[in-house]
């Protein structure tokens, strides 16, 4: 769990911190965001579902139909930056309802890492943590095109980091006292939303529906390492 806790703090601020040093383009973002969609979609429907409905029986369905709906509602309010979106913020900054639904978000993805299971799950991690980069890198974009300043800036990234681990923490409070198996829930409703991220980037990865060689092929790579890295 210390790991994870970890990564899930260090990871979105070393990338935030990326964007001074190389200044990544639009169109690399979004075949960083291909790659690692296709590998959470992958990981999710080769390993993580049939184990999770293995474990809890077809109840925690539920959970999932409920994580994907909840992140539509949060991407509502979120600009769409979880897939990458770097939409200039309207006029007065970035709103506080948008830094929410994506804390809020992390904070959910985190819940279920406060079980040993998931948190020793080295795939699980990759795949969250491969599209918390992006997430990063536009969130801190949008930021400064806000205007807000270095130290808003930052200190708004320090909010959005801590989010998942303040959630990891959180599990590991109700898994004791409540019930550890509620994790297992919880992490349906996290696979439902990032079941939700992962398609969305690929559907994304073709805007008007035209075919992009290079962002099929960031598609087909994550796909392939999610099938060699579960069989590897």
């Amino acid at each position: 769990m210390t790991t994870a806790l970890l990564a899930f703090f260090l990871v979105p601020l070393l990338a935030g911190a990326s964007v001074r040093v190389f200044s990544p383009q639009a169109e690399g973002l979004r075949l960083l965001l291909s790659f690692s969609g296709a590998f959470l979609v992958g990981v999710a429907f080769l390993h993580l579902l049939p184990e999770l409905y293995g474990a809890v029986g077809s109840s925690v369905g539920l959970w999932i139909l409920g994580g994907f709906l909840l992140q539509v509602v949060l991407e509502h309010f979120s600009m769409g930056i979880e897939h990458g979106h770097m939409h200039a913020p309207p006029p007065g900054g970035l709103p506080a309802l948008t830094l929410f639904s994506l804390s809020l978000h992390s904070f959910a993805e985190g819940i279920p890492f406060a079980d040993p299971g998931v948190a020793g799950d080295v795939h699980f991690l990759a795949g969250v943590l491969m599209h918390k980069i992006p997430m990063a890198i536009a969130l801190i974009t949008v930021l400064q095109r806000a205007g807000l300043g270095h130290r808003r800036t930052w200190a708004a990234m320090v909010l959005f980091a801590s989010a998942a681990p303040l959630g990891i923490l959180f599990g590991d409070s109700i898994g004791r006292a409540l019930d550890p198996a509620l994790l297992l829930h919880m992490l349906g409703l996290a696979i439902g939303m990032l079941m939700h991220i992962g398609t969305t980037i690929i559907f994304e990865s073709a805007p008007g529906h035209r075919f992009h060689a290079w962002r099929f092929a960031a598609v087909l790579l994550g796909a392939l390492l999610s099938i060699f890295s579960m069989h590897g």
